[in-house]
Order: structure tokens, then C-alpha cells, then sequence
């Protein structure tokens, strides 16, 4: 059918009449994927309607180059962890729609184990050809990959892996070797000390509900010891803080902690380390402890630059979302295989190493 003035009706025409997406109105005309009974009748209802025709050349291209893709990260605020593969993520879609393809973005964030599992599922429903998500707790995770699977939905994992399911691609770091680099690291700085060292890690996030990455960081770091029989040169303590967005919280927590006795080192198991950093500074310690921590988000960098964090390292995150879109893409619709780890560089900065300019993080 052809509009008044000569346009043909499109598929996004079809898509915004039931207010759904284009994704969704395609896998009803090619009767693939799972979509809602009540919403498969209304857009063949509008389809009728319509007297949609699909032009068959602009289908076999569009067959090859529209993808429709789920996102299902956790919130975040400028500045922290989550904004860096966000960011890859929007790299990518810029650079492939510049090269052809058209790429429908669905987002959901959530910050509760419960609004992560009913977005991953709205998903479904909003008839994505695939998904990218960064896992939060292990058992919502199994639930939403369950469904995944059982409707054939790919998706790929970031940040972190979960053994065994079936992932189209794992991007990222394997935590628990993260958390032993960080030890062997940490071993070599203090192991000339005399007598014990006592060693910190300190789970710091603002859901404490969402800690599979840190937990499993903090495990490869005390196995690194165990491993290495070395329990008795060291003493081990660990803490979990919630971060509920007050600097002066933290600085109260650790000048709690610090009145019982100053560690030589404390591995802070994610990209908060800066407020941590900032809360040593404010005490001004007759001796400093070590702090390692992770991700160059630019607080970090900050606290490096004014040797305030010592060590911190880095896993490519940008990147994680660059190729987590290009996986999709490249299995989705080019049906090539994609691997089923692709393991990032771990980079380990301080002050003499850091990026000329922030912009350059990548």
C-alpha cells in the first residue's frame, strides 16, 4: 500500500501504530521468536489494516543488516564504573550504523536484584534478536539465562562470567584471576616487611546484593595465599560496605575500622576504591597503607595522580562494550562464530603510566 504523497508503508510505520518495536513487528511477519499473543493479533490486525506489502528487496537487506538488541546493565552515575562500557557500547552502534546496519537499542538499568530480573524478562517482550547483560545476583541470573535459552534468545555476558551457562560470548576479566594478580602483586610490595603483615579487602558497593564480581575477586585474592602456604606471614580481615552516596559515611566507617589498627595494605575489591582513597587522605596516617583497586574511571585516575591510590588496575571495560555489540552482530546477523571467551588485557597503572590525557582511556 502506498500513503497519500507516494509513501509506502514500512515496517516502522506498522511498529509505531502498535507501539512496539520494529524487532517485534518483523518477527510477527516472519513468524519467528516469541511475541505476546495479544500483541502478535494487534500488529496483524494493523498489517490488514494497513494492506501492508513487503517490498522483497528491501526485506533480503533488511534481513541482514537490522538488529534489534536488549541491554540490561546496571544503573550508574557519570563518572562510575557502568558509564565506561555504556559507552563502548554507543561506540559501536555509531560506527556499524555507519557502515549499513541498523541497530535498535532497548535499554533497561536496575539497581535491585529485583528490577534486573523483571527488566531481563521485558526483554522478551519487547522481541530483541539478542542480549547484552552484565550479570547481578547468581540466582536472578540463572532465572533470566533460563529464558533465555528456552526462547532461543542469544546474549552475551560482561564484567562477569557465570561457569557453565550458555552464553554466546563471555567479555571481560575472569574475576578470580583478577583478585590473584592483585595478591601476587601485593605479596611483592610487602613481603620485606618484618614480622606479619596484615592485609584488608573491602567489598565496597551500593548493593550489596550485587557482589558476584567482588566476592569472586576477593576469593582469588586469599587463595593466592592459601596456595602458597604463606597464612602465616600474613593476617586477613575483610568488610563489606554499602556505599549509600555519603562520602562522610565512608570516612566514619573507616576511622572506625582504622582506630583498631592501620593494615599495610587493603585491596578494595572494585572501582570505588577513590572513596576509600579519599578517606586515608582525610585522616593524614603517620604511614600510608598500600590501596589497590580497580577500573580508570577518572576519580580513580584522579587519586592515582596524587599517589593516593597506589596501584590500579584496569580490564579494557570500554571495550567490553564495543565487542559485546560487534559479537551480536557478527553471530546474529553475519552467523559467523563468535568465541566463547574473549578474555580483555589486564593493564596495571600508577602515577609514571597513566593516560596523557583522560580522553585516551579506552
Amino acid at each position: 500500500m502506498i500513503l497519500k504523497g507516494g509513501t509506502h508503508i514500512t515496517i516502522k510505520d506498522i511498529a509505531e501504530k502498535a507501539g512496539c518495536s520494529i524487532g517485534t513487528v518483523d518477527r510477527v511477519i516472519h513468524n519467528r521468536g516469541r511475541v505476546s499473543p495479544a500483541l502478535r493479533n494487534r500488529i496483524s490486525e494493523i498489517i490488514r489494516e494497513l494492506d501492508y506489502k513487503p517490498n522483497v528487496n528491501a526485506r533480503v537487506l533488511a534481513s541482514k543488516r537490522v538488529l534489534t538488541l536488549g541491554i540490561l546493565l546496571p544503573s550508574f552515575r557519570k563518572g562510575e564504573y557502568w558509564e565506561l562500557p555504556n559507552l563502548g557500547i554507543r561506540e559501536a552502534i555509531i560506527c556499524y550504523e555507519a557502515r549499513g546496519y541498523r541497530i535498535h537499542a532497548i535499554q533497561y538499568t536496575f539497581d535491585k536484584t529485583e528490577t534486573f530480573f523483571s527488566s531481563g524478562m521485558k526483554l522478551l517482550s519487547d522481541g530483541v534478536d539478542g542480549i547484552i547483560m552484565g550479570p547481578a545476583s547468581y540466582k536472578e541470573s540463572i532465572r533470566l539465562i533460563r529464558n533465555y535459552f528456552q526462547q532461543k534468545i542469544p546474549f552475551v555476558l560482561i564484567d562477569s562470567d557465570i561457569y557453565g551457562v550458555p552464553s554466546l560470548s563471555f567479555i571481560g576479566k575472569d574475576p578470580v584471576q583478577s583478585g590473584l594478580t592483585v595478591a601476587k602483586l601485593t605479596h611483592q610490595v610487602t613481603r620485606h616487611i618484618r614480622g606479619p603483615k596484615n592485609l584488608w579487602a573491602i567489598n565496597l558497593s551500593k548493593n550489596l546484593d550485587q557482589m558476584y564480581a567482588l566476592l569472586a575477586r576477593e576469593s582469588g585474592f586469599m587463595s593466592y595465599f592459601s596456595d602458597r602456604i604463606l597464612e602465616e606471614e600474613y593476617s586477613f580481615r575483610t568488610f563489606e560496605i554499602e556505599d549509600r552516596g555519603s562520602q562522610k559515611y565512608i570516612d566514619e566507617k573507616m576511622e572506625e575500622l582504622l582506630s583498631e589498627g592501620i593494615p599495610h595494605a587493603i585491596y578494595v575489591t572494585g572501582s570505588r576504591v577513590h572513596k576509600i582513597a579519599s578517606s586515608l587522605r582525610k585522616m593524614k596516617l603517620d604511614q600510608k597503607p598500600l590501596l589497590i583497586g580497580h577500573d580508570l574511571v577518572q576519580k580513580n585516575e584522579a587519586a592515582v595522580r596524587d599517589e593516593s591510590i597506589d596501584f590500579l588496575i584496569e580490564e579494557e571495560a570500554r571495550r567490553q562494550g564495543y565487542l559485546a555489540v560487534e559479537s551480536m552482530i557478527r553471530s546474529v546477523i553475519n552467523k559467523e562464530k563468535v568465541e566463547k571467551k574473549q578474555l580483555m588485557n589486564m593493564m596495571i597503572y600508577t602515577r609514571e603510566n597513566l593516560p596523557s590525557d583522560p580522553s585516551e582511556q579506552a
